[in-house]
């Protein structure tokens, strides 16, 4: 059975370098166009959380076989980064990762996996894993025609009287997802409001957010809610009006919003699509979004 030896205190710093290779390798790297600002980035994220984070060498006996990046979040514990020499003795860990989320009364252990990173995967492919989100991508810095057509759509800047509107059924729509996805009432509506005001300080003119309006003619038919603060934008809502669905406009918004990322100068729009939605997740799949990070939970028994 593998276990876990936690590094020492004055060894944390020698990880640095590890993580961020391997944050720059699964994530970084896709969101940025530049290599080393890639790396950068990685870097400085590893070092603004790794003192507030664990780290663990997975050992079989005497032998170093591998490390576990642990931290925690509100009722979860988060694998931020597992490696092992042999991934397909993720099975002899994950009892080790039960007992350490228990210890600290998590009752949730959450990671995600990478597809290509066979570590990553073999742990979110473990019985007992309940799918909850997934993040995607379209690459926009390749062949021309990667983005569709959005016909006759047009996406206009949103009026501040429409955003007080969709501000309103933003924060609550968020909450029934995170809700939908696992997460208590309470913490999916604490969670909903905070996220969504720290994102929005400023209204609809938050700087690194563009909010559209979609429109067909003269009539609204949905809208869109892109950021832009890093060289990958990322969609956080799109939305179809009730009486305009089922007549293509969810696909010629997001064709809409990439032809808008692209002519902006990003080199990926990204989004996140939740389990309980595979009919979202269908789409963005015809429309050319690759998987980029799949997150699941592991409910933890007799957490204290």
């Amino acid at each position: 059975m593998l276990e876990l030896r936690p590094v020492p205190e004055e060894a944390r710093t020698d990880w640095v370098p590890t993580l961020t290779d391997r944050l720059d390798e699964l994530r970084f790297r896709r969101q940025y166009a530049d290599p080393q600002e890639a790396r950068d980035k990685a870097q400085e994220f590893v070092e603004s959380v790794h003192e507030t984070t664990a780290m663990f060498e997975v050992v079989d006996g005497d032998d170093t076989v591998g490390h576990l990046w642990w931290g925690l979040s509100g009722e979860s514990a988060s694998v931020m980064d597992v490696r092992l020499d042999a991934p397909d003795r993720m099975a002899e860990l994950l009892p080790a990762l039960l007992d350490l989320a228990r210890t600290t009364g998590r009752s949730r252990i959450g990671a995600g996996g990478v597809p290509g990173d066979p570590s990553r995967m073999a742990l979110v492919e473990l019985p007992g894993f309940v799918a909850r989100a997934t993040n995607m991508l379209l690459r926009l810095d390749g062949e021309p025609g990667v983005v569709g057509d959005p016909g006759g759509l047009e996406l206009r800047a949103m009026t501040g009287e429409a955003f007080d509107e969709f501000y309103v059924n933003i924060v609550r729509d968020y909450a029934d997802e995170l809700h939908a996805a696992g997460m208590s009432r309470e913490q999916a509506d604490e969670q909903s409001r905070t996220q969504t005001a720290a994102l929005i300080p400023d209204g609809v003119d938050s700087p690194g957010q563009e909010f559209f309006t979609a429109w067909v003619g003269d009539a609204p038919v949905g809208h869109l809610w892109i950021s832009t603060e890093k060289p990958m934008a990322f969609v956080y809502d799109i939305v179809v009006r009730e009486d305009q669905r089922r007549k293509g406009y969810g696909e010629a918004i997001m064709n809409a919003g990439a032809l808008w990322s692209r002519d902006h100068g990003h080199v990926a729009l990204g989004l996140n699509v939740f389990a309980h939605n595979p009919g979202a997740r269908a789409l963005y799949e015809k429309l050319g979004y690759v998987v980029t990070d799949d997150y699941r939970t592991h409910d933890v028994t007799d957490a204290g």
